[in-house]
């Protein structure tokens, strides 16, 4: 699982692809996104670890941003995009761009930021991004520009589309997942 979330993170096909032909890749993306939520849990918050409760939802909402963002990629690639996928090809899929955010531990590295900032750590705090220090705000926007960039990658080949067409998937699903999340207040 290791091995093919760093192939997947340098854009190697053959990771998506096992991925995608894989009996267990749902089973699989769900580990790879449990460990990254935990791991980010764990490094980024600045509350003590014993406020286990906190970290917890932090874990469940990143879980439901992951679901909801391979939900409505899937949606668009296959209904409005004509993509030929499956749905458990993209959420396997949608997983390996979720080692990117692991960058995020160097948010911590500048001024501490709450838990609650990193909902789902990518573009929806840009609107905070103001109170971050050089280097968090140079990590946020490389693991926001590295996540979608390999959910493009992703989703190219989960669902058998064009570069381009893939990167309106993408930017579609996060729209959606954007606006779900607003509404939400996640």
């Amino acid at each position: 699982m290791l091995r093919q979330s760093l192939r997947a993170a340098v854009f190697r096909r053959d990771a998506y692809l096992r991925a995608v032909l894989s009996s267990h890749g749902v089973a699989d993306a769900v580990v790879i996104v449990a460990a990254v939520y935990t791991a980010l849990a764990l490094t980024v918050s600045h509350r003590a670890v014993t406020d286990v409760l906190a970290h917890l939802r932090f874990v469940v909402d990143g879980a439901i941003a992951w679901l909801i963002i391979s939900g409505a990629v899937y949606l668009v690639s296959r209904h409005l995009l004509r993509g030929e996928g499956t749905f458990q090809g993209m959420v396997a899929t949608t997983a390996l761009a979720h080692p990117v955010l692991l960058l995020l531990i160097l948010v911590r590295a500048g001024t501490p930021v709450p838990l609650t900032y990193l909902g789902h750590p990518t573009l929806l705090i840009l609107d905070r991004a103001r109170s971050l220090d050089f280097l968090p705000l140079v990590a946020l926007l490389a693991a926001t520009v590295w996540f979608l960039a390999v959910l493009v990658a992703g989703t190219r080949v989960a669902m058998g589309l064009s570069l381009d067409r893939a990167a309106v998937a993408v930017g579609a699903g996060y729209g959606a997942w954007w606006a779900i999340a607003t509404l939400l207040r996640f």
